[in-house]
C-alpha cells in the first residue's frame, strides 16, 4: 500500500530564486512525501532537471504558452495522482486556479514577489489585477516567503480580509553546509582568469530593473573618479532581457572594462568563495536567498533597504544603503576597498548558518501541508 503524501508544485517561471528555493526546500521533505514539479520550459531547464534529480522529484515539462501550460496542469490534475498543489508565484496560481475548478484539490499559493503597480495600469492592467485578486482569494492558503511580502499582499488585495484564505509567512532558507564547506578560494578565479590581486565585487542575479544593476553601473562611474588602493572588477553573473542594455550603459559610462559579464553558474557556492564583496541594490525582493548565501559564505555584503531584503539582513553585519543610492553604493564600495571587513563577516557566518537553515523552512511548510490534508 502506498502511503506517500503527493505534492504537485506548479511553476510557470522556474528561474533564479524560485528554482533554487525548490531545490533547497524539497530536499528536507522526508521519505513520506513524493514531489512532482510541473514547470514551463525556460532558460534554466537543464539546471532544473539536475535539481529535480537531486531532490528525487518527478519533473513534467510544459509549453511556455498560457494555454499549453494550462492544458498540462489540467491533464496532470485529472490523473488524480496528487493530494495537494503548491503554486509558485501569481501566474502559476492563476493557471492552476482555473484548472483546479473541477478537481478542488487543496491549493497553496507561495508568494515570491510583489504586485508591481507599473504592470497593473490601464485597462489591461486592471483586468490583470482582477484576475490576480480572484486567484489569490480562491486558494486555500496564501504562504508568503517573508512578513514584508505578506503585508504587501494583504494591503494590495482587500478581498483577503473578507476571505477564508489562511495567510502565513515562512521565511526562506538555504543549505548552509554547501556554503560553509566551499570557502576554498581559487577555483572560480582560475576558471575565468581573474587574478588573485583583483578585488572582486559580485552581482549574482537576473539582469532586470528589479535588481538595480543600473545603480551599480552609476556607482562604478563614481568610483572611476576616486583614488582607490587596489585594482577591482565587478563580476556580473546571470542572464536576463536587460543585459544588452546594461552593457551599453556601462560602455557609455566608460566602466565596461570594470565589469566581467558571466553566464549563469550552477555551482554558485564556488563563486562566493572567490568574491571579496557582494553588491545587491534591489528595488524590491520577496525573501532573497543571495544575501543568505553571501552571509553564510562570510562575504561582505552591500544591500539596499528595500522590501524583503531589509527583513533578511536585519540583525546582520550587512552594509545597508538607503534606496540603493549610487552615491551610497560607491561610498560603501570604497570603504571595502580600503578595509574589506572580511573578519567581521567571517565571524558572523556560523550565526548566519543557524539563522538561515532551510530545515526550518521545510519543517514549517510540511506542517502547513499536513494541516490541509487532515
Amino acid at each position: 500500500m502506498n502511503n506517500h503524501k503527493r505534492l504537485l508544485t506548479v511553476v510557470r517561471w522556474p528561474l533564479g530564486g524560485i528554482r533554487t528555493y525548490m531545490r533547497y526546500v524539497y530536499q528536507h521533505f522526508g521519505s513520506d512525501w513524493k514531489v512532482t514539479i510541473l514547470a514551463a520550459d525556460a532558460q534554466e531547464t537543464a539546471a532544473l532537471q539536475e535539481d529535480a534529480k537531486i531532490v528525487g522529484a518527478e519533473l513534467i515539462m510544459a509549453p511556455a504558452s498560457f494555454f499549453g501550460f494550462f492544458w498540462v496542469v489540467f491533464r496532470t490534475l485529472g490523473q488524480n495522482r496528487h493530494d495537494i498543489i503548491q503554486s509558485q508565484g501569481f501566474i502559476s496560481a492563476i493557471t492552476t486556479c482555473f484548472a483546479n475548478i473541477v478537481f478542488r484539490k487543496p491549493h497553496v499559493l507561495t508568494v515570491h514577489g510583489v504586485l508591481e503597480d507599473r504592470l497593473l495600469r490601464g485597462l489591461k492592467g486592471r483586468l490583470k489585477r482582477l484576475v490576480t485578486n480572484w486567484a489569490i482569494c480562491s486558494v486555500d492558503v496564501v504562504y508568503a516567503v517573508s512578513e514584508d511580502v505578506l503585508g504587501h499582499v494583504q494591503q494590495q488585495v482587500p478581498c483577503l480580509a473578507r476571505s477564508k484564505v489562511k495567510q502565513v509567512a515562512i521565511l526562506n532558507g538555504i543549505e548552509p553546509k554547501l556554503f560553509l564547506d566551499s570557502r576554498r578560494p581559487g577555483e572560480f578565479r582560475r576558471r575565468y582568469e581573474l587574478g588573485s590581486d583583483l578585488f572582486l565585487f559580485g552581482f549574482l542575479g537576473r539582469f532586470m530593473p528589479q535588481k538595480g544593476f543600473d545603480k551599480i553601473i552609476e556607482a562604478l562611474a563614481l568610483l572611476e573618479k576616486k583614488s582607490v588602493p587596489v585594482d577591482y572588477r565587478l563580476v556580473a553573473v546571470g542572464s536576463g532581457d536587460c543585459k544588452s542594455r546594461y552593457e551599453s550603459m556601462a560602455k557609455e559610462k566608460k566602466v565596461f572594462h570594470r565589469i566581467v559579464f558571466l553566464p549563469f553558474q550552477h555551482d554558485v557556492f564556488r563563486v562566493y568563495g572567490d568574491l571579496d564583496a557582494v553588491v545587491m541594490p534591489s528595488v524590491w525582493e520577496a525573501c532573497p536567498l543571495q544575501p543568505m548565501e553571501a552571509l553564510v559564505s562570510g562575504v561582505p555584503l552591500i544591500v539596499s533597504d528595500c522590501i524583503g531584503l531589509r527583513e533578511v539582513v536585519c540583525g546582520t553585519p550587512a552594509i545597508v544603503v538607503p534606496d540603493g543610492d549610487p552615491n551610497g553604493l560607491a561610498r560603501a564600495m570604497i570603504n571595502l576597498l580600503n578595509d574589506n571587513q572580511r573578519d567581521i563577516f567571517f565571524k558572523f557566518s556560523q550565526e548566519a548558518a543557524l539563522k538561515f537553515d532551510v530545515k526550518y523552512t521545510s519543517s514549517n511548510l510540511v506542517r502547513l501541508f499536513d494541516s490541509l490534508l487532515k
